[in-house]
This record gives C-alpha cells, sequence and structure tokens, in this order.
C-alpha cells in the first residue's frame, strides 16, 4: 500500500481557509462598533414613535373636547359632579368621543368614582390615556387608604392631566407678579368652561399636558418605588388623577413649593399633579383649540404660567 502525503502548497491553501483567532476578534470588534454606533439611532427612531403616539392621542382628546363642546355648548368641568354630587374625572365625560361607547354604558354616574362597578371600570386601560414613554401599565396596584373598592386595584393609567388652577405660590416662587390669588386655568373646578370665556385665545391657552407614569411616584427622572404620598392620581377615572393644581417644584429634591417655596422647576421634576414627561427636552401638550404642541423644557416660568391662565391678558413668550 502507498501512502501519499499533501504538498506544502496544499497545507498552506488549507491553513488560509479559516480566520485566524486575530481576524475574529477584529470583526468582532467591528461589530461591536457598528451596533454602538447604530443603537442611539434606533432608540431615537423609537422615541420618534412614541412621541408621535402621545401627539395622536392628545389630538383625540381636543377633539373629544371640542366634540363635548358641541354637543353642549361647553367644555366640562376639570371635575364634574355626578349625579349623587360626588366628583368624577373629566375623563368620564369624553368616553362616548373616544369610541369608549360601552365603558360609557358600564360607568355609572350616579355612584361614587370608588364604587364597586366604577372601580371595575376604571381599572380598563384606555389607550389614548397612556403615552408610550412612561413606564407600562399596568401600574401599582392602589394601596389599603385608597378609598371605596379601588385598594388593591391597578387602576387604568391616565398620563395627561388638566391644571385647572395655577397657584399663586408658582408666581411668587419664581418671581413674578403676585397675582393675589390662583388663577384658574383652561377647564374650571367650579363651573363648565364655555369657548368664549378663553379670553387670551384658544391656540394660547394650554388645556391638556402630560403627567405621566402616575401613580407610581417619580422625583427627577427616579422612581421612588411606591404611590405618590397623598395619595391620589391612581388612574383616569380619579378625579384627582385628571386634574390639579400647578404648584412648581425643586429641580434638586422634586419637592413642591408650599406656602413659601422657592422651586422653580416647571416640569418633569415631580409628578404629583404637577407637569411630569418622559420625552427627552420637554412635554407633549395639547391647546385650546385642539392643535398639539410641544413644550420646551426650557420655557421660562412667565410664558407657562401664561399658556396655563385662560383670561389674564398675559403675553406669551417664544421660549416654547
Amino acid at each position: 500500500m502507498r501512502f501519499s502525503f499533501p504538498s506544502p502548497e496544499a497545507c498552506r491553501r488549507d491553513q488560509r481557509q479559516g480566520f485566524t483567532l486575530v481576524e475574529l476578534l477584529v470583526v468582532i470588534a467591528i461589530i461591536g462598533v457598528l451596533i454602538g454606533l447604530l443603537l442611539p439611532a434606533v432608540q431615537s427612531a423609537r422615541e420618534a414613535a412614541r412621541r408621535s403616539s402621545c401627539t395622536n392621542n392628545l389630538k383625540q382628546q381636543g377633539l373629544a373636547f371640542h366634540t363635548h363642546a358641541s354637543a353642549f355648548g361647553a367644555f366640562p368641568k376639570s371635575r364634574p359632579l355626578g349625579k349623587n354630587g360626588d366628583e368624577m374625572s373629566w375623563c368620564t365625560q369624553l368616553l362616548d368621543y373616544l369610541e369608549e361607547g360601552n365603558l360609557a354604558k358600564l360607568y355609572k354616574k350616579d355612584e361614587a368614582w370608588h364604587s364597586a362597578t366604577n372601580a371595575t371600570a376604571g381599572q380598563t386601560q384606555i389607550n389614548a390615556f397612556v403615552c408610550p414613554s412612561a413606564p407600562g401599565a399596568p401600574r401599582r396596584a392602589a394601596g389599603s387608604d385608597a378609598p371605596g373598592s379601588v385598594g388593591g386595584k391597578a387602576m387604568g393609567p391616565s398620563d395627561y392631566m388638566v391644571t385647572h388652577r395655577v397657584r399663586q405660590r408658582f408666581y411668587t416662587a419664581n418671581g413674578l407678579t403676585d397675582p393675589g390669588k390662583d388663577l384658574e386655568g383652561a377647564l374650571s373646578r367650579s363651573g363648565d368652561t364655555k369657548l368664549a370665556e378663553i379670553a387670551d385665545g384658544l391656540s394660547k391657552t394650554m388645556l391638556i399636558h402630560e403627567s405621566a407614569a402616575r401613580p407610581n411616584h417619580y422625583l427627577v427622572g427616579k422612581d421612588q418605588g411606591g404611590l405618590l404620598p397623598r395619595p391620589e392620581g391612581y388612574g383616569w377615572s380619579d378625579p384627582d388623577g385628571g386634574a390639579g393644581s400647578l404648584d412648581g417644584s425643586d429641580a434638586s429634591t422634586g419637592a413642591l413649593n408650599g406656602s413659601s417655596g422657592t422651586g422653580k422647576c416647571i416640569m418633569s421634576c415631580n409628578n404629583d399633579s404637577e407637569p411630569y414627561s418622559f420625552h427627552v427636552g420637554g412635554m407633549v401638550s395639547g391647546m385650546a383649540d385642539g392643535s398639539v404642541r410641544f413644550v420646551n423644557k426650557e420655557i421660562s416660568a412667565a410664558t407657562f404660567a401664561a399658556l396655563q391662565t385662560r383670561n389674564q391678558a398675559d403675553a406669551v413668550g417664544s421660549d416654547w
């Protein structure tokens, strides 16, 4: 039997058919660099899509508000009264106009918002009330101190609210002219709002804005691991979840302005009934004319206050 051995040229050809360890490491490094370059672009594209969805939510809500105004001659109260005299969320008044007719029939306006029936209805997630950039639903369940039948339930969230009052202390904390009292926003807690009562102009008055992630409590971008401290803001059916007052907060701690507060932060420092967004650089807001704007995080306090109030004849700056 004769044995043949491969020639040196054949051995060299065989050796060149695979990658060396160095070449493999170089390829892996190149792939890693490419992934590092592409990841921010992918994340940016995803956030752009989420922001677009959030914008669409506010367009739907704005249209629902105007449909309500066409039917009843005015925007609803920020906390409408049910047939039994208890406060409800303005969200309950728009269900029919957000293609939630079946849910509107389930919700009983002659019972408290936290009755057994309404607590069940309130657990329903309504996509128009959820911003995709905020932490996902379901949110944290209500504690045992929640009213009525809400305790222990994770309610359908709302990442949006109306500011029905700008606190006097917001003005003083930011060095603005003291109005001597709290001022009303586009919606009022005391009665319905006819469009003509928004004397500063529908396109220059903010109707809805983000106050995202509630009832989970966030301060300056950090989840505090529990519910809002008061507690309130359980979801779209909670009167405190849909409307609140603008106080302003501390940019370092998120602490709300008290009677002698000095906090000048306008948004994304405390989501306890304050403007709060998970978008980069600002928040999405719906104006009283139904349009939607992205409000710059660096907006001045004077401009923001002018946008929140409805009949103060105050000038809206260009910094938003």
